[in-house]
């Protein structure tokens, strides 16, 4: 088996999966509960919230670790959360036309209750449109969503400039889904007010997932309860996967130079040999993780060929997963080069640390025998 949809779910790391196993026999009280099982599991999250804040190069003091159930969760609390808790500032919001679709119908549901939203358009390598941001953001703007790492092309967005021109509205909070980012490149997550990331994507248990908030911020939570996490996010808080979490994050930090450089060698061998092979074109950002790597068929139809490489347990994502059965083009790949059939027969390959050299070699060789046998669109 050959296994590149990693930007959907990676495979759990086994010491992250055998300590989650001994966690759930040892560490099953309600960390909510006010005797001394309960109160020794509430000590032990705010001292994993530290690790993870400190993980990441940020301050204890000004940030806030809310566990949820991933990025999806992550991001409506985050977007839905702040504006809901902010309306009389104003009622503008930006993202862009390439965003996740848990954060990009968010977005359109905020529309339809009179929110004014600017989705900004992406250049040929993915990048946001910075003439247009300066445009178009004003004193009634009060969130800015993007990305970091686009989960069907790879790009690495510039969010550094976006930073420095938003910075002179006081009432922008800057949030990104940084699913994609965490554990797999270098980044300033000083750059954020708002972020949101998942356990899956980075060989962690499905399930667990967390909005990291500066403190000062006030959001509206979206699951009511028992006022857990200061009234954030209302449920019991699940030790286990959040220890897993916290696990997952500190071995992919430790381990992130070496996979990087496994993941790197697979990502420039596949692109330099799709390249070559004629009636493909390589969907390459100036600036990408090597994580994720997207390839256009100019005269075949990708749903049959990623049935081809199933068929011979060669996994791929011909787009986002969360929107992979709905039978309609890559949105993100019409943004990134405006042609609608190179947008309808994307395939995403995304690696892991899991993947070898010899896979991919094994890939091309399958890609091209099946390449042959398909006829055209």
């Amino acid at each position: 088996m050959i296994y590149f949809d990693n930007a959907g779910s990676t495979r759990v790391d086994d010491r992250v999966l055998d300590e989650f196993i001994l966690d759930n026999k040892k560490y099953y009280a309600n960390p909510s509960s006010s005797h001394y099982l309960g109160l020794e599991l509430s000590n032990k999250i705010e001292k994993i919230k530290k690790e993870i804040l400190e993980s990441l190069s940020l301050s204890y003091s000004l940030y806030d670790v809310i566990f949820t159930s991933g990025t999806t969760e992550s991001n409506n609390l985050a977007i839905k959360g702040y504006v809901e808790a902010n309306k009389n500032r104003g009622n503008h919001l930006i993202t862009s036309k390439v965003e996740h679709p848990s954060v990009l119908n968010i977005f359109k549901e905020l529309e339809k209750e009179g929110y004014k939203v600017t989705y900004l358009d992406v250049d040929i390598d993915g990048n946001v449109d910075l003439k247009t941001l300066k445009e178009v953001v004003d004193k009634n703007t009060i969130l800015v969503s993007l990305m970091g790492v686009n989960n069907e092309t790879g790009t690495i967005l510039n969010l550094s400039k976006v930073k420095e021109i938003i910075k002179d509205f006081p009432k922008i909070v800057f949030h990104s889904d940084l699913a994609q980012v965490l554990g797999k490149i270098d980044f300033n997550y000083k750059l954020f007010d708002l972020m949101s990331i998942s356990g899956y994507k980075v060989y962690g248990i499905k399930g667990i997932g967390a909005l990291i908030k500066q403190k000062k911020i006030n959001l509206k939570p979206q699951i009511i309860g028992g006022e857990q996490q200061n009234n954030l996010r209302s449920g019991t808080l699940p030790y286990p996967l959040i220890a897993s979490l916290a696990n997952a994050i500190k071995l992919a930090k430790l381990e992130k130079k070496k996979s990087y450089e496994i993941v790197l060698k697979i990502h420039d061998y596949l692109a330099n040999e799709l390249s070559k092979i004629d009636g493909i074109k390589v969907n390459l950002g100036k600036n990408s993780s090597p994580y994720i790597l997207n390839f256009s068929l100019l005269h075949k139809k990708a749903s049959v060929v990623s049935e081809a490489l199933s068929n011979k347990e060669i996994y791929v994502s011909t787009k986002s997963s969360c929107e992979s059965k709905i039978n309609e083009s890559s949105y993100v790949i019409y943004e990134f080069n405006r042609n609608e059939n190179n947008a309808r027969n994307s395939i995403r390959l995304s690696f892991s640390k899991y993947n070898t050299l010899e896979e991919a070699e094994t890939f091309i060789k399958e890609l091209k025998e099946i390449l042959t046998k398909i006829k055209d669109e």
